[in-house]
């Protein structure tokens, strides 16, 4: 499995697939771009992992690559597919659960 780059110096391609495989029973993360004025990570979740509820300091996207999720912030849920795309501001609190094997990226934006 290739290592992921966390910065912006050198140009490179990644199988976004490969750089973060689905692992049962379990969530993981691995940052692909970490930079001061943001941060873009990959989420790998088997079916039926959740994160509670929590915020974040910064607005956020989230981009659905494979698999279902069920999102759900400020008291809306919706589930989301391949494909979708979700804008968060800054401190919205939100939870999510896998309906199925799903990966998404999260970019963090952070203001200067």
């Amino acid at each position: 499995m290739p290592t992921p780059p966390t910065d912006a110096d050198t140009p490179r391609f990644l199988g976004l697939g490969d750089a973060c495989p689905i692992t049962p029973g379990a969530t993981v993360s691995k940052p692909l771009l970490n930079l001061p004025e943001g941060k873009v990570v990959i989420f790998a979740m088997d079916q039926g992992q959740e994160m509670s509820e929590h915020a974040a300091p910064f607005a956020a996207a989230v981009h659905v690559l494979d698999g279902r999720l069920r999102f759900t912030i400020d008291g809306q849920t919706r589930e989301m597919g391949p494909h979708d795309w979700l804008v968060m501001p800054a401190n919205a609190r939100h939870s999510l659960k896998a309906n199925e094997p799903t990966r998404f990226l999260l970019t963090l934006f952070k203001r200067g």
